[in-house]
């Protein structure tokens, strides 16, 4: 956006396995993702989230946008 304030925006690393969803330019959380790292995920090489949304914000729009980071993520890794 030029000169817009955005409607999100996404602060932290997702490559870090940890970031937060906020609301505009200010610091009012709408939900925190973070990747969870078990033997079992490790084994298998799957993916966990865990994802705290925060009340009144769409669940369906945070789980989309956390697709699309790991989507965006892995096709910086070279991942299929």
């Amino acid at each position: 956006n030029q000169g817009e304030v955005p409607d999100f925006k996404v602060k932290g690393g997702y490559g870090e396995s940890s970031c937060s969803i906020l609301l505009g330019d200010s610091n009012t959380m709408l939900a925190q993702m973070h990747r969870r790292h078990t033997i079992a995920s490790t084994i298998m090489e799957t993916d966990s989230f865990g994802v705290t949304v925060y009340p009144n914000v769409d669940y369906a729009f945070i789980v989309a946008l956390v697709v699309i980071l790991d989507e965006i993520n892995a096709d910086r890794s070279g991942e299929d």
